[in-house]
């Protein structure tokens, strides 16, 4: 995990954005190959299999790499905010922790039982939350990332632009890594602890 979050934090935009912007482009067009594949019957039935196999793997390490960023700049910044600004990180973590049990969980299920209307009623609530945890993630990083920048108190007009770039992800990535890059190079704002634990 260290080692993910030392990536996270040094990477450039491009490199992050080339990266996930893969992940998820693959898995979207072996997910496209694998619905032409179902109308029509080929000599390699076992190949579907394999292909939705990778597919699943692709998009369970998208979202691994996706909640490892928002983890990995989220706690760094808390870390060299000041005491007096910080934001607690205990309803952060749940926030990253819940989607990523509940999504792959979600995503078999929808596999195994029948798709009818009762159980989407069942997973609404969940998934719901699921989606506010998501929101808090983005709000978390946002307003961190101004309180480390600013080392004052923030309302959410003076963070809200950063908001809206980071829920947009692939497009936010572009201006706020470099300023997370900024943030970690700079020696005298970043606890030794923290820097020695995030390499």
């Amino acid at each position: 995990m260290r080692t993910l979050a030392y990536f996270f934090l040094r990477a450039k935009h491009w490199q992050i954005f080339l990266f996930l912007v893969v992940l998820i482009v693959v898995a979207q067009v072996l997910s496209l190959l694998l619905d032409f594949g179902a109308h029509r019957s080929g000599p390699f039935p076992g190949l579907t299999a394999l292909v939705y196999l990778i597919v699943l793997v692709l998009l369970l390490l998208f979202l691994f790499c996706f909640l490892g960023w928002f983890a990995s700049v989220g706690f760094f910044l808390a870390s060299i905010t000041q005491p007096a600004l910080n934001l607690k990180t205990g309803l952060f973590r749940f926030a990253l922790l819940y989607p990523a049990v509940y999504l792959p969980l979600v995503t078999l299920a929808l596999r195994i039982l029948p798709t009818d209307g009762v159980v989407f009623m069942v997973i609404f609530l969940p998934h719901l939350l699921a989606m506010l945890c998501m929101f808090y993630n983005v709000y978390f990083v946002a307003k961190a990332l101004v309180l480390a920048e600013s080392a004052k108190r923030a309302s959410f007009s003076d963070y809200a632009l950063l908001f809206f770039l980071l829920w947009f992800f692939p497009i936010g990535i572009w201006m706020v890594q470099p300023r997370v890059n900024r943030l970690y190079t700079e020696g005298t704002r970043i606890v030794p602890s923290v820097r020695a634990s995030t390499t």
